[in-house]
This record gives structure tokens, sequence and C-alpha cells, in this order.
């Protein structure tokens, strides 16, 4: 794993936001930014934001503090949730560390929140306006701000969620950003997950019944995405697993994919046929 300097924050989150702001996203690109765990920051050339299972907060390591499995972050969040500046906020399971309650309710802006059945009955409980609620389910999609967003299958990986979802965003100029979710694994999987995308991002942890780094690459060589992010592999202290593994697993399986880690303050700007 890599020491903690290297993966130590230098901005605040107030100029984080503010540099995600700032940064222009030609016609034909798209701006990606990791958030932790399963969290990205999407931002279009019209300067539409999109977040994706933001948990920016400890919640989750403060709710089962007596739990055996230590849930704490190992790293402070990238963006405090007052700072979070998107336009939509899409969540793939009602998991904690993916639907965070404390995140959304501190939230200053006011974005479309959309999800699957279960994820979305849990924001309607906690008494968030329903007025920007969108409810999505594998094999659907929806158009916001003029993106395509489809749901995609993900397998539960326990029984306290069973409507887990992945998500495939669609952009006008193209490419295509698509996000496994959290989701075990089965041959099956080959066949249902979407083909040919521009970027994936992967779950690589291995715990929790998620994919492991070899299951990851697996599905890699078959969706055969032109970038492929791990993800869900730095945030908790009983949860994490080291990229490297999955990055070797993909050379064993002969994947053309190019291989991208993002850190927290350089963002991935990518373009259609410059990777």
């Amino acid at each position: 794993m890599p020491d903690e300097a290297e993966r130590s924050h230098t901005l605040t989150s107030a100029e984080r936001m503010t540099n995600i702001r700032k940064v222009e996203i030609g016609p034909e690109s798209l701006g990606v930014w990791f958030l932790g765990q399963n969290g990205f920051l999407l931002k279009t050339s019209d300067g539409t934001r999109i977040a994706i299972d933001p948990y920016l907060t400890n919640s989750c390591g403060e709710k089962y503090a007596s739990s055996q499995f230590d849930l704490s972050r190992v790293i402070p969040p990238p963006l405090e949730p007052e700072d979070l500046d998107v336009d939509v906020v899409l969540i793939t399971h009602s998991h904690e560390d993916h639907l965070d309650e404390a995140t959304l309710r501190r939230l200053r802006c006011r974005p479309w929140i959309v999800g699957p059945f279960q994820a979305m009955q849990r924001v309607r409980e906690w008494g968030i306006s329903e007025q920007k609620q969108l409810l999505l389910h594998p094999s659907e999609s929806l158009s916001l701000f003029g993106i395509n967003i489809e749901g995609t299958f993900a397998l539960p990986t326990d029984n306290t969620d069973l409507n887990h979802i992945g998500l495939k965003c669609t952009f006008d100029n193209g490419i295509t950003f698509y996000n496994t979710g959290d989701t075990a694994y089965a041959q099956l999987l080959e066949d249902l997950f979407p083909k040919d995308v521009d970027i994936c991002a992967i779950c690589i942890n291995g715990g929790f019944h998620n994919l492991s780094s070899s299951d990851a690459a697996q599905l890699i060589k078959v969706i055969r995405p032109n970038l492929v992010i791990p993800t869900h592999y730095d945030l908790m202290a009983c949860n994490r697993s080291d990229p490297e593994n999955f990055r070797i697993a993909l050379l064993h399986e002969g994947c053309t994919a190019t291989y991208c880690r993002l850190g927290y303050d350089e963002p991935l700007i990518y373009a259609r046929g410059q990777l």
C-alpha cells in the first residue's frame, strides 16, 4: 500500500471545490475527480457537475464504533459536504458508505437525487425534499441536463439491500462513464455489464462480498473500456486493498484498457482518442 504521505491532501475542501469550478472542460472531454471509496465527481464542458456515491463524513466509523470491523476513515474527506457543489447526485445503493445521510443533509446545493428503490426510500424517510428525486431501475434510463443516465445490473453483496445498481452516463459528446457500484461476482455479469465504454470505475476491494482484484480484471477484459479506474479500496481501515494487485491482474488477463489510479487533487481530463 502507498504510504500516508502520498495519500495526504494538500488543499482545503473549499480550495478543492473552487479549483473544480475553475477547471475548463473542452467540448470533446469529461472531467473526473475521485472522492474516495466509490465517490466521483464528473464535470462536462457546459459546467454541469454530477456526484456519484459521495461519502464525505465518518458516519460509518461513528455509527459502528462498537463493531468488530473498523469502518473509520483512514483519510479525511477530500470535500466537506457543505462545499460539494453539484447539479445531480447519483446513488448506486443504500449502504451508508454510498448513501450517506449526513452528507446529504449538510449539502448547501440542492441537486437532483437519483437512485434505486431502497436508496430512494431512505432519502424520503429522512425527509429530504421529494421535488428533485428520481427513481432508477436496472435497464432503465433517464435524461438530466442532456446526460443519459442508465441503471445497470449489479449483484447485491448482502441481504440488507437487494436493489444495487451500476450507473452508465452517456454525455452529449458521446463519452460514456460506467461505475459498477458494489457488486458480488458471478459469471453472468459478463453478459449483463455494459461493453465498450470509454471509462469504467470498478470496485476491487474483495471484502464484504465485493469484486476482488482478480474478479474485476476478468470483468474488465469483457467490458473492454478504453480506461479503467480502480475504486472502493482506499477509505476504511478494515476494507483496504492495494490497487497495484488490480493493475497486475489486468496484465495477467491481457486487458487492453489503460489503467488509471486517481488521486484526490489532480483530475482526469478525459478526451476520446487521446489515451
